[in-house]
């Protein structure tokens, strides 16, 4: 039996994955910023993807520009047919024409890593935007965009209008600032936690949290956006970080309390941290509580680079793109894969979905303080008859240097495996 897939093939079906085109993200991309329907609607895009772009040139993640930038080109031509005064349509076509020069001019200058260009460029499009402003109407070019969570084509400039399809309140249209690592928001939420009884090692435990605002509030499930099926993921960890847990819990009768429960594999304390997006402000937080033990928890035992892992009888290797030999390094977006052989040491082609992906990356930093939590390039997966492997694409944001432990989890058989893998990532 072969322990793994030999290195050249795992190389190769790496580079058959598609990393072209939009990679999705864990906030989906707004309903409509493609096709903007009103004036309002258009500058709003506008607004947001420029204002993103400022961000990521701040940060000096000039590769996400070109694709954030490009939600402004549907808006341009929206307001080329969509002036208030019907005599300005020449002369505004002529003016969104040359701020899609404009656009394309950030987008290239970002792809030859040219941050200076990038800002000269955004400088000249907005100075552009300013001379199409007068040929609008200021509620138009200051509109706010609210959709409906449960029907995102729904939209309105008016929060107090309910969704028409359901009418449920709507909440305000926001735009990622990337599609692969966005900073976690400061916290809105705190959260508590409490056990059934003393954590020990192969006995199941229940385990309550509490969440509430600032406002002492309790937060509800309505009050947070559905992320990958679910409202709340909790990412549960000891510090030697060995044993990784995901759970979903369920609401209880107090307004802000949810129950789940779990088998630890070692008698030490564990911190569990809740993956919310806050519907207020849809901006991912990590607010996290501990659970104390009688054990002594001991420091990361194993902190070698690690690109295979075996769980279930499958074996998993995780390829950097561009050679294993080239170290990841911090705040720069890496392209890899996992790829998943069966116990016979064939590529694995039965991945079930779960959670609308057929893979979740979850990483864990040495300083257990900080978490990242990635998913494969491409779409959601909404067909659940549908399957996946025996390779998967990642893009990876290492947010800053240390040792991290990948978790990959994956459905096969009904049966939920999480390989681990140890990355150093440089400065």
């Amino acid at each position: 039996m072969k322990s793994c897939l030999p290195r050249a093939v795992a190389t190769a079906l790496l580079l058959m994955l598609s990393f072209g085109g939009t990679v999705r993200s864990d906030v989906a991309v707004p309903g409509n910023i493609l096709d903007p329907k009103t004036a309002g609607e258009a500058w709003n895009v506008i607004r947001l993807a420029t204002k993103n772009v400022d961000q990521l040139l701040g940060e000096n993640r000039l590769a996400e520009i070109p694709n954030q930038i490009s939600f402004c080109s549907p808006s341009l031509r929206a307001l080329a047919r969509l002036p208030s005064n019907l005599d300005a349509i020449a002369q505004v076509e002529e003016q969104t024409k040359r701020a899609l020069v404009s656009v394309n001019a950030i987008a290239s200058a970002a792809q030859q890593n040219n941050p200076v260009g990038a800002k000269a460029a955004l400088d000249s499009l907005r100075a552009i935007l300013d001379g199409i402003v007068p040929h609008f109407e200021p509620k138009a070019v200051n509109a706010v965009i609210f959709f409906c969570p449960m029907h995102s084509d729904f939209l309105s400039d008016n929060v107090k209008t309910p969704c028409a399809k359901c009418g449920m309140d709507l909440l305000t249209r926001r735009i990622p600032y990337s599609f692969i690592y966005t900073k976690p928001g400061e916290p809105t939420v705190q959260m508590t936690a409490s056990a059934s009884g003393p954590i020990e090692a192969g006995k199941k435990i229940e385990v309550k949290v509490r969440m509430a605002k600032a406002d002492k509030s309790p937060v509800l499930h309505d009050d947070l956006l559905v992320m990958h099926t679910e409202p709340i993921h909790l990412l549960i960890e000891e510090p030697g970080l060995g044993d990784y847990h995901h759970e979903h819990p369920v609401p209880t009768k107090t307004p802000g309390e949810y129950a789940f429960t779990f088998t630890p594999k070692k008698t030490v304390p564990y911190r569990i941290w809740a993956d919310i997006v806050p519907a207020a402000t849809g901006v991912q937080e990590l607010p996290f509580a501990n659970l104390p033990s009688n054990g002594k928890a001991g420091p990361v035992a194993d902190t070698e680079n690690r690109f295979a892992s075996t769980a279930g009888g499958y074996q998993f290797t995780l390829t950097l793109f561009g050679g294993d030999h080239i170290p990841a390094k911090a705040q720069q977006a890496r392209k890899m894969a996992v790829t998943i052989t069966d116990p016979a040491g064939q590529p694995a082609t039965n991945l079930e979905p779960v959670m609308n992906a057929f893979a979740h990356l979850v990483g864990f930093y040495g300083d257990y303080n900080t978490v990242v939590h990635l998913h494969p390039t491409g779409g959601d997966i909404l067909n659940q008859e549908l399957r996946g492997g025996p390779a998967l694409g990642f893009i990876f944001f290492p947010p800053k240097p240390g040792f991290i432990r990948l978790y990959c989890q994956v459905l096969i058989d009904g049966k939920m495996l999480f390989a681990p893998f140890n990355l150093n990532i440089q400065p």
